[in-house]
């Protein structure tokens, strides 16, 4: 599925700073619908290490309420949390009526990052995937709105940017010696990223795939996809109502 993914899309600054100028005020807008109609929701961002989750997400939420989002930066689980079922620690973050969360990584770290790492053995995957899979059936009958990004970039690509953070004093240490293994183990990583992919894209909370190299062409593609789901949502939602 990654494989066949177009890389090479681009966007100019000035097309970039136009669909902006016109999809933040209505992704605003969007917020306080979705407040009012009660509507929580949920914004998730996998992808390869460097691919630009952090910044996706501070772009995505540069025009949104503050007192009306969480982001989840989600690192290695504490031993309280690996005493508990895995999912634990996400169901303690899911939004309220009206709210909106957005993960920088999220529960598909069983079967992505942990799973490279050999954490995760091969008997505990499938029991991983079948409880992940209950857990978005849960939200989104709930009436959660579940949107799923992954973003791709290409081996050479993630090198390049880790060669540039580690350049610079200021943002070296973040870049681990682990990040070099994954790079190392990019077509691995791959592999697994599209059995991930494929297992859990269902119509209630489908992927959708950004093509990353190009970030103004990957915000704009996040921004539109968000908006379009929040659409149909509050649309749904103002149905029922009647």
């Amino acid at each position: 599925m990654l494989e066949k993914i177009d890389l090479s899309k681009q966007m100019g600054k000035k097309e970039y700073k136009e669909q902006m100028e016109k999809m933040q005020p209505k992704l605003g807008l969007l917020q306080r619908r979705c407040k009012e109609l009660g509507i929580p929701v949920i914004v998730l961002f996998e992808g390869f290490g460097a691919s630009g989750k952090g910044l996706m997400i501070n772009r995505l939420i540069e025009p949104l309420d503050p007192r009306g989002f969480s982001v989840y930066s989600i690192e290695r689980p504490t031993e309280e949390e690996k005493a508990k079922p895995f999912l634990w620690r996400f169901f303690t973050k899911t939004p309220a009526k009206g709210e909106i969360a957005l993960f920088d990584r999220s529960w598909y770290s069983k079967v992505l990052r942990e799973r490279l790492e050999g954490l995760t053995i091969s008997t505990e995957l499938e029991y991983a995937y079948d409880e992940i899979n209950k857990f978005e059936k849960l939200l989104t009958e709930d009436g959660t709105v579940l949107i799923k990004f992954f973003l791709h970039i290409t081996k050479n690509e993630q090198k390049e940017r880790f060669d540039k953070l580690v350049s610079n004093p200021s943002t070296a240490w973040r870049v681990t010696s682990l990040d070099w293994e994954h790079n190392k183990a990019y077509d691995s990583y791959l592999r697994m990223n599209d059995e991930m992919l494929e297992r859990t894209d269902v119509e209630s909370a489908p992927w959708t795939i950004i093509e990353a190299m190009d970030k103004e062409y990957a915000a704009t593609k996040i921004y539109a996809t968000v908006i379009r789901r929040l659409e149909e949502a509050c649309e749904c939602k103002e149905k029922e109502l009647e």
